[in-house]
């Protein structure tokens, strides 16, 4: 750490590298020292679009001369664990983009060399601390809410950009190798979230997936039901429906409330107050004035430049670095890194392995167009 402002770097320079780099230099208490690749260009280009000084295609060559005191690991998911105990051993903090690992003995194993080592790791659950979800977080914890009995998680992706195109025409894309195929590189935003509201270490878990017509035989829609000892969790994952979506509904039994990631609204749910025909009335009413509360509000933070896509990455970023100054313990504790992982690994298993009479590919070409398995299993 050098004048006050901890030294970063980024290994790793695909289409997430832009939202991490342009996040980063934003906070006082970081500099970005340096960007690695194996694509060199790859590497290149990113520090000329975000004036980084120093480029590097070999990990080791990065760490031992610029020596930095965090480095985000941007990298493929399967490639996560050894590159952060690489890091984690040269003595730097390291930031790791979802999903952490590819199971949770590689999570284990991480978080081991992490507390072996002194240094803090951090996992990339960044809606977490996005306004819309804190403003959620903040009812229940003011017990506005009630107990939580059910999360629904609606998660859109758009398998015709750029990413999905790749992965539908290109049997040997690292994604084909993942465990959960396109969704182990997706769905933790939907998982963490029902995880803050789901406490069950062990939920029971059922579900399915089914490719799309678009996929070339690749799955891409996912059907999961989660239960717990007192709630309960459902997670629908997309690429077919329209909008794509990131919302979800938190059903508490004093109100509910919908949580909308894209509009960066929070849509409260209470029993209404009146009877009858006028509930008719009242219930239009307080939608419409909550409305007029997030139009207002989200012109003020307009005309502020306060509105931004990745306003959760930045807090969390913020408070991962707080945290390695301060001497503090992580923004998103271990067991919870641990919990998310194990509750992923129960999903995939559930539709991989359980009895089916015909089975669904995640590769393109491998029974493509079968029908839909239902399967269940405990994470």
């Amino acid at each position: 750490m050098t004048a006050g402002r901890l030294r970063v770097a980024l290994v790793g320079c695909g289409q997430i590298a832009d939202a991490h780099l342009g996040e980063i230099r934003k906070l006082p208490v970081a500099e970005v020292v340096a960007v690695c690749d194996r694509e060199r260009d790859l590497a290149s280009q990113a520090a000329a679009r975000f004036q980084v000084a120093k480029v590097f295609d070999n990990l080791d060559e990065m760490l031992a001369s610029t020596r930095p005191d965090v480095v985000h690991i941007t990298t493929p998911p399967h490639t996560h664990k050894p590159v952060a105990i690489q890091v984690l051993r040269a003595g730097a903090h390291a930031y790791v983009e979802k999903p952490f690992a590819i199971d949770l003995a590689e999570t284990d194993e991480v978080l081991a060399v992490a507390e072996s080592s002194g240094r803090l790791v951090c996992i990339g659950h960044d809606q977490l601390f996005d306004p819309a979800w804190e403003e959620c977080r903040d009812l229940f914890r003011r017990g506005l809410l009630g107990r939580i009995v059910h999360i629904d998680a609606v998660l859109g992706y758009d398998f015709t950009g750029p990413f999905g195109s790749l992965v539908s025409t290109d049997r040997g894309h690292w994604v084909h190798r993942l465990p959960g195929g396109i969704f182990h590189n997706t769905i933790s935003h939907a998982v963490y979230k029902i995880a803050e509201f789901l406490p069950d270490e062990n939920p029971q878990i059922q579900g399915f997936w089914v490719p799309s017509a678009e996929s070339g035989g690749v799955a891409t829609e996912l059907r999961i039901l989660l239960r717990g000892a007192e709630t309960t969790a459902s997670l629908v994952s997309s690429c077919a429906a329209r909008p794509v979506q990131r919302v979800t509904r938190v059903y508490g039994t004093l109100q509910s409330v919908e949580v909308d990631l894209d509009g960066r609204l929070v849509r409260s749910y209470p029993a209404p107050k009146l009877r009858g025909a006028l509930s008719r009335i009242e219930i239009p009413y307080r939608h419409l004035r909550e409305a007029r509360r997030h139009f207002w509000r989200a012109v003020r933070r307009f005309l502020k430049n306060e509105i931004h896509y990745f306003t959760g990455m930045r807090n969390l970023f913020e408070q991962f670095y707080r945290a390695i100054i301060e001497q503090g313990p992580p923004p998103i504790p271990y067991r919870e890194i641990r919990r998310v992982t194990a509750i992923m690994d129960g999903i995939f298993v559930a539709c991989r392995e359980a009895p089916r009479d015909e089975p669904v590919a995640l590769v393109p070409g491998d029974d493509a167009g079968q029908p839909h398995q239902f399967c269940s299993a405990s994470g």
